[in-house]
C-alpha cells in the first residue's frame, strides 16, 4: 500500500476509535484537552504530555493549543507536534490556534504558514485539518478560525489576529482584537449550532489579569464588549485563553472566561497547567491539573470547575 494512503488510513482509523471518554468521563462523554504559551519549550512541554497520560489517560479526542505554540521568528510548531506525536503517536488530533508570538514576522510568519498547511494539506502526512472541522473561517482566517462538533459539544477556535481582510497577511495584522468581521461570523455559526454546549477558544483574554491588562481583548473595549454579548446571547459556556500565563476563572455575565496558564513559559505563574475537559449529557466539568512548581513532574488537582 502507498505509504501515504496508509497514514491516511491509520489516522482515520485512530479518530474513529479515538475513546471520547478519559479518566473520570462516563461511557459515551467528550473528552479533550487545552493548553497555552508553550512558547517551544518542549522540555517543558513534554513533561505537561507526560501529567496529561498520568492524570487523565492522554489528551482526549483531541488537544487544542490557545497559542502561542511558538516563541522566536522563524520557528514553527513543527518542534511541539514532535513532542506530541511521541506521546500520544502522529495521529493525535491537535488543533494549535495563534497568539501574538505565532505571529511575529508578519506575512512571513512561519509559525502560521505551517498551520495554514496543516489546515489544507496536513503536515508529515498528517489528515488535514480541513477535513475534521465542519465550519471553515471567512475569506482571509479560513485556514486559521474554524469549528467542529464532537458528540454534544460545538467548539470554535478563533484567529484574533485577522483584521477583517482578505488580502495576504491579513490573518497576521491586528495586535488582538474581534473586529467586526470576525464577530459576525462567530455569531452566525453560533446561531446555526445546535449542540448543547459550546466552547470558544481565542489567544487573548477579554478580561484579563496579572500580566496584559490593557493589551488584551480590552484594549478594544467596544469590539470586546460586542463579542461578550454574542457569547451570553448564545449560551456560550466558558470562552478559554491563554497569553497572560497566569491560570484563574471568573464568570462575567453567565460565561466563564478561563484563562489556561502556560504549559511551556517561564515567564509568569511558576507552575504549568493544562485544562482536561469532560462533557456528558447534562453537565461538563473542567478539572484544572496544575505542576507542584516550575517544571515538575509532580502535579496537582487544583480545582474543578462544573457548568
Amino acid at each position: 500500500m502507498n505509504p501515504i494512503l496508509a497514514l491516511a488510513l491509520w489516522a482515520l482509523l485512530a479518530l474513529t476509535a479515538q475513546p471520547a471518554s478519559g479518566a473520570g468521563a462516563a461511557a459515551g462523554a467528550v473528552h479533550f484537552t487545552v493548553t497555552s504559551d508553550l512558547h517551544n519549550n518542549t522540555k517543558v512541554y513534554n513533561n505537561v504530555l507526560e501529567a496529561m497520560q498520568a492524570h487523565s489517560s492522554g489528551q482526549g479526542a483531541f488537544q487544542i493549543s490557545v497559542g502561542d505554540v511558538t516563541d522566536l521568528p522563524g520557528q514553527t510548531p513543527a518542534a511541539i507536534r514532535k513532542v506530541i506525536d511521541a506521546q500520544f503517536g502522529p495521529q493525535a488530533v491537535w488543533y494549535p490556534a495563534v497568539g501574538n508570538h505565532d505571529i511575529r514576522g508578519g506575512k512571513a510568519s512561519t509559525s502560521v504558514k505551517w498551520r495554514r498547511e496543516e489546515y489544507q494539506a496536513g503536515n508529515d502526512c498528517r489528515t488535514a485539518l480541513k477535513s475534521l472541522v465542519s465550519h471553515p473561517g471567512p475569506a482571509g482566517t479560513e485556514e486559521t478560525t474554524y469549528s467542529w462538533d464532537c458528540g454534544n459539544v460545538h467548539l470554535v477556535v478563533l484567529n484574533e489576529y485577522w483584521n477583517g481582510k482578505t488580502e495576504p497577511g491579513s490573518d497576521v495584522a491586528t495586535d488582538g482584537d474581534i473586529v467586526p468581521a470576525l464577530r459576525q461570523w462567530l455569531e452566525a455559526d453560533l446561531a446555526a449550532n445546535q449542540k448543547p454546549f459550546t466552547f470558544v477558544f481565542g489567544h487573548e483574554p477579554a478580561f484579563p489579569r496579572y500580566r496584559h491588562v490593557g493589551d488584551s481583548l480590552d484594549e478594544h473595549p467596544a469590539n470586546r464588549d460586542a463579542f461578550w454579548n454574542v457569547l451570553k446571547k448564545y449560551d456560550v459556556r466558558a470562552f478559554i485563553s491563554g497569553h497572560v500565563h497566569f491560570y484563574y476563572q471568573e464568570l462575567h455575565d453567565g460565561v466563564y472566561q478561563i484563562c489556561d496558564g502556560t504549559a511551556g513559559s517561564g515567564r509568569g505563574e511558576k507552575r504549568q497547567t493544562y485544562l482536561d475537559v469532560v462533557v456528558g449529557p447534562d453537565q461538563a466539568k473542567i478539572k484544572v491539573w496544575q505542576s507542584d512548581s516550575p517544571g515538575s513532574k509532580a502535579w496537582h488537582l487544583t480545582e474543578t470547575i462544573t457548568l
